[in-house]
């Protein structure tokens, strides 16, 4: 019989001290002396809130994701209000565009923001967010389903690319440079992720010394995986990328990548002890900036009325202890083989059936894609199986909520015993952070060597395999098991490492690398009549 550990308590949440709110005041200064007479302007697909119309009225959400999370925590601390360009992803955020235009939006009239709308076409859209974005680059990108029949460039995919992509990146091109000509402030950009390869280098053409960044929120894979893109493509892709002066990435890893595709791929110089590309006669940075979080805002969520009755209605009559997984449905997640290491851990040990049970918080991903949509039915059934197999009348091993809910995932995250974190490619897992911040029960975080958390983390947490499935069956029995004195250190070594790097200090470093050569603001020439070539309607 395994012999139970107690369950160590939480000791309070002044773990972070006086380091979060001096590197948030680090990051207001630093952008009170550097930005003045100048214009901070965000590209994302995504907005930092999304809207939907209900029974005729429209009503604004803040969007989802880590991206959002990080350039919010900057929002707050620049001295004039923020420029935000996204896609109107929905119907609402068309009619908004329509009805707004470029203004501060009433949805969240405490922001200093002020945000507009690309509105491409449904199909352009389509094209550019389904066919090429996620359903190409991301899966490239996390290594999901490459095989000899995927990708594949039939007519129809070159037709995404070239009326898709790059229209919409275009169609950002454009409406970045005519919000610019009205401002009377010299622009610095700071565009962000796979969605938006191709604008750093249609900016540069307008705006020949304005500062560019671009900042890749995924992994970025060798140059062998790139391999699997038409040549056209990936060189479009590596040259706009060159158009910025910082090109940013979450992990050394990465940096390493990029360059190596530079240098193999379009087979330019690349300075790896410097970590600069020389291109069209600049020097164009490429820096790792590992994104986190903040951690006194969660405390504060932590502790919402929500949350607390949360933890009492939901979680407050389940097994004596939790193994948890939060985690989009996406191929990348590795969902299924953690599934089938829990069901390993319950045959190799089955004295811990009926006291521990594997709950899992799995916001839905992209269903209307065939592959993600049959990955859904793949984990469905795999839990099924494994709870016949397994459970009895007063005990259900695998608990699967598909939602995306804040609230419940914070409540989660408090109470878990064991965090499961097990992609098999990620650009960083946000939640790998999120629970040792929130964690009550100094719970034991497993950690997939394949995230870029682990380059952070690692030391600190329990690293494990994603494709090893008794390997993670045996972490998750050596979690439960560790003593509560070796649990309190690892949680305190996983607090100081984020507290030292929050979101503030992701935004100040990302900024500093891009201004540093810009002391001065510098005057932009008008945008040439000429340069309308590369913006189509």
């Amino acid at each position: 019989m395994t012999q139970r550990m107690s369950v160590p308590e939480f000791s309070g949440n002044s773990w972070f001290g006086a380091s979060v709110e001096r590197q948030r005041a680090d990051l207001r200064d630093f952008c009170s002396r550097n930005l003045q007479g100048r214009q901070l302007w965000l590209a994302s697909n995504r907005g930092p809130y999304a809207w939907h119309e209900c029974e005729g009225r429209l009503r604004a959400e803040r969007g989802q994701g880590g991206l959002v999370s990080a350039l919010l925590a900057l929002v707050h601390q620049t001295p004039t209000p923020l420029h935000w360009v996204a896609s109107a992803m929905t119907r609402a955020d068309a009619r908004v565009a329509r009805q707004s235009g470029l203004k501060r939006s009433s949805a969240m009239p405490e922001l200093p923001l002020q945000l507009s709308f690309v509105t491409p076409s449904r199909t352009q859209y389509a094209r550019y967010y389904d066919a090429i974005a996620n359903h190409i680059l991301w899966f490239v990108q996390h290594n999901v389903g490459v095989s000899s029949s995927f990708p594949a460039f039939d007519e129809a995919r070159w037709e995404a690319w070239l009326h898709g992509y790059v229209a919409v990146n275009r169609l950002f091109a454009r409406h970045l440079t005519q919000a610019v000509q009205r401002s009377t402030e010299a622009p610095v950009f700071l565009v962000q992720d796979y969605h938006l390869y191709l604008l750093p280098g249609l900016l540069r053409e307008a705006f020949p010394r304005a500062p560019i960044a671009h900042f890749t929120h995924i992994a970025w894979p060798g140059a062998d995986l790139w391999r699997s893109l038409p040549a056209p493509i990936r060189e479009a892709i590596l040259t706009r990328l060159l158009g910025a002066d910082l090109v940013g990435f979450h992990c050394p890893r990465y940096v390493q990548n990029f360059l190596d595709c530079c240098q193999v791929l379009l087979e330019v110089p690349v300075d790896r002890q410097r970590c600069a590309i020389s291109w069209n006669g600049r020097q164009v940075k490429v820096r790792s900036f590992p994104i986190s979080v903040d951690p006194s805002e969660l405390s504060r969520m932590a502790e919402s009325p929500e949350v607390r009755a949360l933890e009492h209605s939901w979680l407050g009559d389940r097994p004596e202890r939790l193994v948890a997984m939060i985690a989009r449905t996406d191929p990348s997640k590795n969902l299924i083989r953690s599934l089938l290491a829990f069901e390993t851990f319950l045959a190799r040990h089955p004295d811990w059936q009926g006291s521990v049970q594997l709950l899992a918080l799995l916001p839905l991903s992209r269903q209307s894609t065939s592959a993600y949509a049959s990955h859904v039915e793949d984990l469905l059934h795999t839990a099924a199986r494994i709870n016949a197999s397994w459970e009895s009348p007063r005990w259900k091993p695998i608990d699967l909520h598909f939602a995306h809910d804040q609230a419940k995932a914070i409540a989660l995250l408090k109470r878990y015993d064991v965090l499961i974190v097990n992609s098999v490619a990620d650009g960083m897992n946000l939640v790998a952070k999120e629970g040792p911040c929130l964690n009550r029960r100094s719970g034991v975080l497993l950690l997939s060597e394949c995230t870029g958390a682990a380059q952070e983390l690692g030391p600190v947490a329990r690293v494990v395999n994603p494709f090893d499935i008794l390997g993670l069956a045996e972490a998750i029995h050596d979690g439960l098991c560790q003593p509560v004195e070796v649990r309190r250190h690892m949680i305190r070594e996983q607090r100081a490492v984020i507290a030292q790097n929050t979101i503030h200090r992701w935004a100040k470093d990302h900024l500093r690398a891009l201004l540093a050569p810009h002391e001065e603001p510098e005057h932009q020439t008008p945008f040439a009549q000429r340069h309308w070539a590369h913006f189509p309607e």
